[in-house]
């Protein structure tokens, strides 16, 4: 296979439509022009500190639909730029990072032999459609994600996706962490995702919790950690550009308490 191969899968229409709709989304949905959905939710946990970050888990998830097109394939997006809440920060210094090379062509376990000690995610999966004629076929697929080697000196997270059946494959999604620091946001994910069956399949649905806590140095330290603000409020917001070019943007926001 090459180096970002097709995930491909075999089930039913109905079943596909059926997954799709079984993950659920707290964030508004918003409709492009050219028929796409999409959705982001963000949670993380509500009991945090005012002044101090607390290490936490934090979930990801993303759904794209349409409603134009027959057969409920979306346009495949191409990039998702993440944008979190200022109160959220990452931390990576002292965990081992993974280069992608090591993830390609792989499955869920040789990836987790090669790179295991960089796993910075609890739990991942996703689906996606593929067109074959005039039938839809859907796989689900793990998702892993691994700390990466820094690019530019910014920390970069690696998305591991494998689908075991009918045919083994395998996708590496690369994210660059930035510093927005604008409107509020903070940390900022910036996502590449690879074409699959060139362009014709869509990612539909995808979440990932990461969470790691470790120490460096003789300190306790996460890879996410948050704080409640004064607000109460955090927000998040996912821009998504879709291969035929339109670019649609939704927003997530959840309430938190403070401890005392």
């Amino acid at each position: 296979m090459h180096r970002r191969p097709v995930l491909i899968v075999g089930l039913t229409t109905a079943l596909f439509a059926a997954i799709a709709a079984s993950v659920a989304i707290a964030g508004p949905t918003v409709v492009g022009n050219d028929g796409n959905t999409q959705a982001i939710d963000v949670v993380i946990p509500k009991n945090l500190s005012k002044t101090t970050f607390t290490p936490i888990a934090l979930q990801v998830t993303t759904k794209t639909t349409t409603t134009t097109n027959p057969t409920g394939v979306p346009s495949p997006a191409v990039r998702a730029v993440v944008d979190f809440d200022k109160n959220a920060q990452l931390y990576t210094k002292g965990i081992p990072t993974c280069d992608a090379a090591q993830l390609q062509s792989s499955s869920t376990e040789a990836a987790l032999a090669a790179c295991g000690n960089a796993k910075v995610s609890t739990t991942g999966s996703g689906n996606v459609l593929l067109p074959v004629g005039a039938k839809v076929f859907a796989e689900p697929v793990t998702v892993t994600a691994f700390n990466g080697v820094p690019q530019g000196g910014k920390p970069v997270v690696l998305l591991h996706a494998y689908g075991a059946a009918p045919v083994q494959t395998t996708q590496v999604l690369v994210g660059k962490v930035l510093n927005y620091n604008k409107e509020g946001f903070g940390p900022r994910l910036d996502v590449e995702i690879p074409k699959i069956a060139g362009g014709a399949g869509a990612l539909t649905d995808f979440t990932v919790t990461i969470s790691k806590k470790y120490s460096f140095k003789g300190q306790k330290r996460s890879f996410v950690s948050a704080k409640c603000p004064n607000s109460k409020k955090l927000k998040a917001r996912g821009t998504f550009t879709f291969s035929d070019g339109e670019a649609l943007t939704a927003v997530d926001s959840q309430s938190c308490k403070q401890k005392k």
